[in-house]
């Protein structure tokens, strides 16, 4: 796809790694302003460290955070950000791992109705104790990990709001660039895993 510029927005993405796999969580922020790098770097830095507060402690100790990358997607040669004070901040939750590509989808919702004004990302593993059988979390890590999803939405929004960039309605470009939709709310709605296949071993990179 070619690319559309989505002014005020910055992508940020939390590289990792399980099991040899690159894996990462990717989220749009609106600075609300044109986008400084200033504002790339608390972008990076807050991400950073709610994936070492809040989320490590839901994620096994086979899920690694190398980086954290901000990039200004005004246009196609914006600015960037790159954040990795450490080589060790890795999952802390107690027990194994279940496969790299079992994975829970957390959804992103905003105010507004339609899939085009949401949007999920996929936690990095799963800790095999918290299942409550084959296929379903438990309630409890559900809870948590919901809980967690909503802290990001709410710790960035004094910083830059966690956003859905919508650029395609009816299968078409909007017209006069994206629309973008403020994220408001973190929701797990079912407590079935999720499967992620490019985090196979051997499928994805």
């Amino acid at each position: 796809m070619a690319f559309i510029p989505a002014p005020n927005i910055m992508m940020v993405e939390a590289r990792a790694s399980v099991g040899g796999q690159n894996v990462e969580n990717r989220f749009m922020l609106n600075a609300l302003h044109a986008v400084a790098p200033s504002d790339l770097e608390s972008a990076a830095i807050n991400v950073w460290n709610w994936w070492e507060i809040v989320y490590a402690p839901l994620l096994p100790a086979t899920v690694l955070l190398r980086e954290v990358v901000a990039t200004d997607l005004t246009n196609q040669n914006g600015q960037q950000y790159t954040y990795a004070p450490d080589t060790t901040t890795v999952g802390t939750a107690v027990g194994g791992a279940l496969p790299n590509e079992v994975s829970v989808c957390v959804s992103l919702r905003s105010s507004a109705r339609g899939r085009s004004s949401r949007g999920r990302f996929y936690s990095l593993a799963v800790p095999a104790l918290q299942m409550a059988d084959a296929n379903n979390i438990s309630a409890t890590y559900r809870s948590a990990l919901q809980a967690a999803g909503q802290t990001l939405v709410t710790n960035n929004l004094t910083i830059a709001p966690i956003t859905i960039v919508s650029y395609f309605s009816n299968g078409v470009a909007r017209p006069g660039g994206p629309v973008y939709f403020p994220v408001t709310t973190a929701l797990i709605v079912d407590t079935v895993v999720d499967s992620m296949r490019r985090r196979k071993p051997g499928v994805g990179t």
